[in-house]
């Protein structure tokens, strides 16, 4: 599935990390104020879904669904979320390479958190 990916094509980096809290309480509830911390980053590249795929992602009730694809990384899994830039991520899949792991890509499905206030 991802043989055909160019490396030239990684063009942003994206982090890898998870809700950790931050030091401040929350003055209405009480309960502390959590905020996504970086583990670490790497290089990605967006990916393109063709109709069949977008179907598929959109009947698992996935909105807002986005691919990237990173060099391969076994510390990369479900329990991370993704941030790129100002937006954050939840990983939905993980599609490694069935090639060379050292030299293979892992396609990452994820979905925009949306914060509701309210």
């Amino acid at each position: 599935m991802t043989k055909a990916i160019n490396p030239s094509r990684m063009t942003f980096r994206i982090a890898f990390g998870h809700d950790a809290d931050t030091g401040e309480i929350n003055p209405n509830t009480g309960t502390p104020i959590q905020q996504f911390s970086a583990d670490f980053s790497c290089w990605a590249g967006q990916w393109s879904l063709n109709v069949q795929q977008q179907l598929t992602i959109a009947g698992a009730g996935i909105t807002n669904a986005v691919v990237f694809f990173i060099r391969h990384n076994p510390a990369v899994n479900e329990a991370l979320q993704v941030q790129r830039g100002s937006d954050l991520y939840k990983i939905d899949s993980i599609a490694a390479d069935d090639g060379l792991q050292n030299e293979g890509f892992d396609l990452i499905t994820c979905h925009l958190v949306v914060t509701k206030h309210g």
